[in-house]
């Protein structure tokens, strides 16, 4: 295996990468998510391995009937007694009503948490479920009963999950007692999301945006809503797309990710819901064996999704289809020649053979949507379309032998850089990609790489020189013996170092929120060392990430030196 060794006195391990206050709002023991594949790929055997692993892991379930997703809470109450569940609730602009009966299935459920996934507004029924139960205490601060996690990669989406739901759609819901007024003004004090997932180049819906671009961007956002709405500060900002080798995971962790999450390596472990075909195809990939394809949830849009192109004709003939759509008005102004190349090639049956399925699929599902299509031969065209689409990710999941060539295998980069890492390691085999195994190897290595780039950075003596110097009027001598004394000392070291008077520091406000960048942020850990004349680990600071928690942490380490030298005394 290709891994760092680590090296003595390490303080980075898989328990300790990431934000504690993530794993603590989400019990658990890694600041580690498996995001939801749709139509049950990350499935209920999923989400037994990872959570029994103290992992993160959300149920994929977009596109399952209500009766399926009941089935599946059902399965894991059951074998995950006590365990907080997640589960998915994909946006469907066109479709509000079972948007909506989703949520309220998860709120009849008890849900705690879902992963809100390719939202480009806020809706009703996500409003819905996040202010449901919602209380304010005797100390004026909102609580809420359920937590969103949103995925999310443009800023305006982000702003949104931010700040606390609009007005108009409180209204409306107080409006017809779906919230009471306690609710409502809970809502009102809380941001929309407890948890924000920065999404780079993943698998699916993607805007295949680079990590070390968007992160930032939006870190830099929270810190700024912050500034007009504080519980802004205290979302955590996670980092998913791209991440399937120890090296992304610790760079995501290296620019301050509170959790990272992993998506397509995940559907070639032995517990996801998909085909053995699949996992074979995958597990061959490399990074360049991923394109884009219309999406069959968003195809009239011109939405993408990004898929597997290795041993699947699947991308080439759903952009042809694209093609037709934007060049011709309906399915009869297609020529001759384009209809018996559909039919014979993509379809493999007649197209009116095709027509009659489709409305009969959305008479079941949405019969306002059945009835524009009969009505509107431009609808119906792309209603067609998309059954080829919809059909091809069934064809992968189920492993249909007849329909390998026309495999929708939802991919990123992801799971090439996997593979290349997993060559030297037991996941070179398929048959051995269990997945709470690969998120324990993937983290301990990840705090590995952490170790030894600290190992070999020159910034120790280098920041003691600058501190020597620059911390000699700027440290009070005081007691540690009180952990307000130690807050009130970090708060000065802040306020100095911003050059603003103490009273603007909060000390429940994260380190985010002040605008602190790395190298601050090890300026001031530095001086901590100095200050406790012990060594720290940098990982301390995304950790504990406010003032008040990294006191609190800092006393108890104190203390716990202090006992142990009196002991060996």
């Amino acid at each position: 295996m290709n891994a760092p060794v680590k090296i003595p006195g390490a303080t980075a391990t898989a328990q300790s990468l990431g934000s504690a206050a993530f794993r603590e709002r989400h019990g658990l023991s890694l600041a580690y998510m498996a995001g939801a594949m749709a139509a049950g790929i990350a499935g209920e055997a999923l989400l037994e391995a990872l959570v029994g692993a103290g992992c993160l892991a959300s149920f994929g379930s977009a596109g399952l009937p209500l009766a399926r997703i009941e089935a599946a809470i059902a399965r894991l109450r059951a074998s995950l007694p006590g365990k907080r569940l997640c589960f998915n609730l994909i946006h469907t602009p066109d479709h509000p009503a079972q948007e909506r009966s989703i949520v309220e299935l998860y709120l009849r459920e008890g849900i705690e948490t879902i992963e809100a996934s390719a939202f480009m507004q806020l809706s009703a029924a996500l409003v819905l479920f996040r202010a449901r139960g919602a209380r304010i205490d005797e100390h004026g601060r909102a609580h809420a009963k359920q937590r969103i996690i949103a995925k999310v990669s443009r800023r305006e989406v982000a702003q949104a999950f931010l700040r606390p739901a609009p007005e108009a759609l409180l209204a409306t819901l107080r409006a017809e007692g779906a919230l009471d007024a306690v609710e409502v003004a809970a809502a009102r004090l809380l941001p929309m999301a407890d948890d924000i997932t920065v999404e780079a180049d993943s698998g699916g819906h993607t805007d295949r945006q680079s990590l070390v671009c968007a992160w930032p961007a939006l870190a830099a956002l929270r810190a700024r809503v912050a500034r007009e709405f504080p519980p802004a500060a205290e979302v955590g900002l996670g980092a998913g797309g791209g991440l399937g080798t120890p090296a992304a995971i610790a760079a995501a962790f290296a620019m301050g990710a509170d959790y990272v999450v992993t998506g397509s390596i995940n559907q070639g472990c032995i517990e996801a819901g998909t085909s053995d075909t699949v996992k074979q195809l995958l597990a061959g990939a490399e990074p360049a064996d991923v394109t884009m394809a219309p999406a069959a949830d968003m195809f009239e849009l011109g939405v993408s999704v990004q898929v597997l192109k290795r041993g699947s004709m699947f991308a080439a003939r759903a952009n042809q289809l694209g093609e037709l759509y934007r060049a011709h008005r309906t399915l009869r102004d297609l020529p001759p020649d384009e209809c018996k190349r559909l039919e014979q090639q993509i379809f493999h049956q007649p197209i009116a053979a095709v027509e009659e399925q489709t409305l009969a699929f959305w008479q079941a599902r949405h019969p306002g949507l059945a009835e524009r299509a009969a009505q509107d031969p431009r609808v119906m065209m792309g209603l067609v379309f998309r059954w080829y689409l919809g059909q091809a990710s069934r064809w992968a999941i189920n492993g249909d032998p007849a329909r390998v060539l026309d495999f929708q295998i939802w991919c990123g980069q992801a799971m090439g850089a996997f593979n290349a890492w997993a060559a030297d390691t037991p996941f070179a085999d398929p048959r051995r990609r269990h997945a709470a195994a690969i998120a324990l190897s993937l983290m301990n290595e990840a705090g590995a790489h952490l170790d030894n780039f600290m190992a070999r950075s020159v910034w120790p003596p280098a920041l003691s020189a600058v501190t020597s110097t620059s911390t000699s009027t700027s440290t009070d001598d005081i007691e540690l013996d009180e952990e307000e004394d130690l807050q009130e000392w970090l708060m000065l070291q802040i306020a100095r170092e911003l050059g603003v008077d103490i009273d603007q520091i909060d000390p429940r406000c994260s380190f985010e929120s002040y605008a602190l960048d790395s190298a601050r942020t090890l300026l001031l850990l530095n001086r901590v060392e100095q200050r406790l004349s012990m060594k720290l680990s940098p990982t301390l600071v995304w950790n504990y990430p406010t003032i008040e928690k990294l006191a609190a942490r800092l006393q108890q380490m104190a203390e716990a030196a202090s006992v142990g030298a009196e002991a060996n005394a």
